[in-house]
């Protein structure tokens, strides 16, 4: 088991899972939203350097993957003429408009290491404005380091587009190896957490049992929460409990006899939704909730059909809606009922109707979408939902049965696992770039993907 967990470790990095050409097994078919930005990203200069060029070069691959795949800018290769310009002493030649306009680069990015200070400055072509940031100490510890890179980049996406980065964001996900289980179990699932390039892996679960769903509690305005819900079966049924990013036993959450599956919480923190078969059909219920006491009175049946299953719910943004899967009218359906409880049953719209088999709806922050995963030519792909046309876009194709979408909190990325007979994987794709990149690899199965931030 520990040699398992290391290898994770070792292999759910950015230098060895990203994707590369040649290498994708999925493809993406999308018209993008807007065309990417050309940015160049100018090497780390010192003139005493406390850190080999090694490990320089690693802090580099770091910044270049977030500006990337930010959805935003995509980066220029180097060459001597660019790296000159940059360079130079004075501020007035090295970030010269017009200099960069005629390098076709829109955005420029430099940085300089002053011992263990790293300073960047980023540059818009465009503005002839030039923004710095506050002096980075780096450490020499990889994990620690990269993290730090990761609020540079969202600050340089900041500084240049106004709007929040997702690049010092995380993923909570389900690890899945064949390991005997104490209850008898031939698999053992653990909850997991790792940047949004797939680093710094890290257990966050421990009950040798099989938990899988993880949700994170969402942050508040007023402080970030370090909670998350998930699924585990260390029962015998499967159950939901409260875990916690700092480690510790998760808590029992729901008081409710029969299986619980799915959770999802609203944005506003103030309810689950999640599915129940204790009413002797799998229906879907809620529960209030609150991020500091945890579950607040009894849970509620919210949508029952008659002789139908229930699936899959995700809150909207406002919290006043859920999308969720249901087979009441032959076929696994995407619809959409009202958040509140009633004696009687909410008239429930369909909204998936080019495909019969839907799974897995997340909608997205922003509240204009939907993704989901629907069987395509007999292979499961993702979908996305525009709940301003009605229209129904396939994002993937390809090999391997693709599950378990979830938005990021800029609404332009998603995060979901692709599965075969001997693997799943974690992907990332944004709506600006037709490219699935790779974010996990080695051992054991990879799924359930939720996005969260740091």
């Amino acid at each position: 088991m520990k040699r398992l967990l290391l290898l994770l470790l070792t292999s759910v990095s950015p230098m060895a899972a990203y994707s590369v050409e040649g290498e994708q097994e999925i493809r993406v078919h999308l018209s993008t939203a807007s065309a990417l930005q050309p940015a160049y990203v100018g090497k780390i200069q010192s003139a005493a350097p406390a850190f080999d060029a090694a490990y320089l070069n690693k802090l580099e691959s770091v910044l270049v993957y977030d500006l990337n795949y930010n959805g935003s800018t995509k980066v220029i290769a180097r060459s001597p003429e660019k790296e000159q310009l940059l360079f130079s002493k004075e501020n007035a030649t090295a970030f010269h408009p017009t200099s960069w306009r005629n390098f076709g680069i829109t955005y420029a990015v430099r940085l300089h290491l002053n011992g263990k200070m790293l300073s960047a400055a980023a540059f818009n072509a465009q503005t002839s404005s030039l923004k710095t940031f506050p002096e980075i100490a780096l450490t020499g510890d990889l994990n620690h380091d990269r993290r730090q890179i990761h609020k540079l980049a969202d600050g340089i996406h900041q500084a240049l587009f106004n709007k929040e980065g997702i690049a010092n964001s995380r993923l909570l996900f389900a690890y899945q190896i064949k390991n005997p289980r104490p209850d008898g179990g031939e698999w053992v699932s653990e909850i997991w957490e790792c940047d949004w390039d797939g680093a710094n892996a890290r257990q966050l679960t421990h009950d040798a049992s099989y938990n899988v769903s993880p949700v994170l509690v969402p942050h508040s305005d007023k402080f970030n929460n370090t909670h998350f819900l998930y699924v585990s079966y260390k029962m015998g049924q499967p159950k939901i409990y409260l875990g916690s990013l700092k480690g510790g036993t998760g808590k029992r959450l729901v008081d409710l006899r029969g299986n619980q599956l799915l959770p999802t919480l609203s944005p506003q923190r103030d309810k689950i939704a999640f599915i129940c078969d204790a009413g002797g059909r799998t229906d879907l219920f809620m529960q209030p909730f609150n991020p500091d006491t945890g579950a607040v009175g009894k849970p509620v049946q919210l949508y029952s059909y008659p002789r139908s299953t229930q699936a899959s719910p995700t809150f909207s943004p406002d919290g006043t809606k859920i999308a969720f899967v249901s087979d009441k009218d032959g076929g696994m359906r995407i619809y959409i009922i009202p958040a509140t409880s009633s004696e009687k049953r909410s008239n429930a719209l369909m909204i998936s109707k080019q495909n019969r088999e839907n799974s897995c709806p997340c909608w997205s922050p922003d509240g204009t979408k939907l993704a989901y995963s629907a069987k395509t030519n007999a292979i499961r792909q993702i979908w996305i939902y525009d709940f301003a046309t009605g229209e129904e876009m396939q994002l993937t194709s390809g090999s391997g049965n693709k599950e378990n979408p979830y938005w990021a909190p800029d609404s332009k990325h998603i995060v979901f696992n692709s599965t075969d007979h001997a693997s799943s994987e974690l992907y990332i794709v944004n709506l600006n770039q037709p490219d699935a990149i790779k974010i996990s690899n080695g051992p054991g199965k990879k799924h359930y993907p939720t996005w969260g931030m740091r």
